[in-house]
C-alpha cells in the first residue's frame, strides 16, 4: 500500500450497536462514510440509531468540530469493495463470517486498501490468513459504549504490515480516540485478559461464598475503582513497592481462582437459563432492577469522567498520554 494515500471513505460492515457507533464516530470526524448491513431491518434503523447518538453526544459531550462528513446506506456492499479506503468490520464475533466477509472485498485488497476487524477476542492472524488480506489486516478493540468510550485496542497480525498499523492508529486519533498498539496477536489483547482475570476471581469468590455479589460489586467500585482513571495496576504497583507485592504474592497467589476454563458456578447457571438480564435472573434479580437505570447512571459517570481528565490533560497532568519511548515498545 502508498503511505501517502489519502483516507477519504470508510466502509462500514454491519450498523448494529457497534457499527452505528463507528459510522456516527467516522461521520463526525468528516469523513465520508458507506454503511451496509445484510439485516435490512438493521439497516433502515440506523438513521433513527445514528441521530440519536449524535443528540446524545451533542448535549453531553461536544457538538462534533467542522463540517462533518456524509453517510450512504447501501443494501449490497458492492460499493464498498470499489470505493473505500478502509474496510470496517462490525459484523458479528464469529470468525467464520468475518473471513467470508473480506474475501468478498477483492479490488479494495487489489489498491492496498486497509482491512480492520472489530473483535474483543478472536485471531487477526487467522482471520487474515485465511481470508487472503492478513498484510492488510488489523483489530481493533472498541470497548462499550464505543461512541464514549475513549480508547481503542489496535492488534496486530503476525502478517501486519507496520504501515497498516500506523495508518490505523493514526486513524482512531482522527475520531477523537486513543490508539493502544497490541504487538502480538494473543486472545483477549490487553483490556479482556485484565478483566476476566477480575471476573474470574469474582465468581470465585462468589461460588465459594466468601462475600455477596453485592458486597464483591461495591469493593470493586468503592476501593480500586475510585483510583484506576488515574492510577493504572502497574503505576499502583510503583506506588505501594515492589517488594511488598513480591511478599504478598507469595502466599496470595496459592489461594486465588485459577481454573482454565469456565468455572462449574458458571456453567450451572448457564444450563440453568441464569444468563442476566437477557433471562432476567443471574448474579442479581433483574426482575427487581432496571438494566436501562443502572446503564444511564454507568454512561454519566463515563462522561464525568472524560470530563475530569480532560482536565488533566489541559492542566499536563495526563502522564499515560506522554508515553515517549514506551508506545511502541
Amino acid at each position: 500500500m502508498n503511505s501517502g494515500q489519502t483516507i477519504d471513505t470508510i466502509g462500514i460492515c454491519g450498523v448494529g450497536q457497534m457499527g452505528a457507533a463507528a459510522a456516527v464516530s467516522f461521520n463526525r470526524a468528516g469523513y465520508h462514510v458507506l454503511a451496509w448491513d445484510n439485516d435490512p431491518a438493521q439497516l433502515a434503523a440506523y438513521p433513527t440509531t445514528a441521530n440519536q447518538m449524535e443528540v446524545w453526544l451533542d448535549q453531553h459531550i461536544s457538538p462534533a468540530e467542522g463540517k462533518g462528513g456524509s453517510v450512504e446506506t447501501l443494501a449490497a456492499p458492492d460499493a464498498l469493495d470499489q470505493q473505500a479506503d478502509v474496510i470496517l468490520d462490525c459484523i458479528s464475533e464469529d470468525m467464520e463470517q468475518k473471513v467470508e466477509l473480506f474475501r468478498r472485498f477483492h479490488a479494495c485488497r487489489e489498491r492496498g486498501g486497509i482491512f480492520i476487524t472489530t473483535t474483543s477476542g478472536l485471531s487477526i492472524t487467522e482471520m487474515g490468513r485465511r481470508s487472503g488480506c492478513g498484510h492488510l489486516l488489523a483489530g481493533t478493540h472498541f470497548w462499550n459504549p464505543p461512541h464514549l468510550m475513549p480508547l481503542v485496542e489496535v492488534i496486530r497480525g503476525e502478517d501486519t504490515l507496520d504501515l497498516v498499523v500506523d495508518r490505523v492508529c493514526q486513524l482512531i486519533e482522527s475520531i477523537g480516540k486513543t490508539p493502544v498498539r497490541v504487538n502480538q496477536d494473543v486472545p483477549g489483547f490487553i483490556g479482556n485478559r485484565l478483566l476476566h482475570a477480575l471476573w474470574r476471581e469474582a465468581i470465585s469468590l462468589v461460588e465459594k461464598g466468601i462475600a455477596s455479589p453485592e458486597d464483591i460489586d461495591l469493593v470493586a467500585r468503592l476501593t480500586f475503582g475510585l483510583r484506576m482513571p488515574v492510577v493504572g495496576p502497574l503505576e499502583n504497583m510503583d506506588l505501594v513497592g515492589l517488594d511488598l507485592i513480591d511478599k504478598i504474592h507469595q502466599y496470595l497467589l496459592d489461594d486465588i481462582a485459577d481454573n482454565h476454563g469456565p468455572s462449574e458456578y458458571l456453567t450451572a447457571n448457564v444450563h440453568e437459563g441464569r444468563l442476566g438480564v437477557k433471562s432476567g435472573q443471574g448474579f442479581y434479580d433483574w426482575g427487581s432492577r432496571s438494566a436501562e437505570e443502572l446503564i444511564s447512571r454507568r454512561d454519566e459517570q463515563i462522561v464525568h469522567q472524560l470530563n475530569y481528565l480532560r482536565q488533566m490533560d489541559r492542566k499536563g497532568l495526563k502522564a499515560s498520554s506522554d508515553r515517549g519511548d514506551h508506545q511502541d515498545q
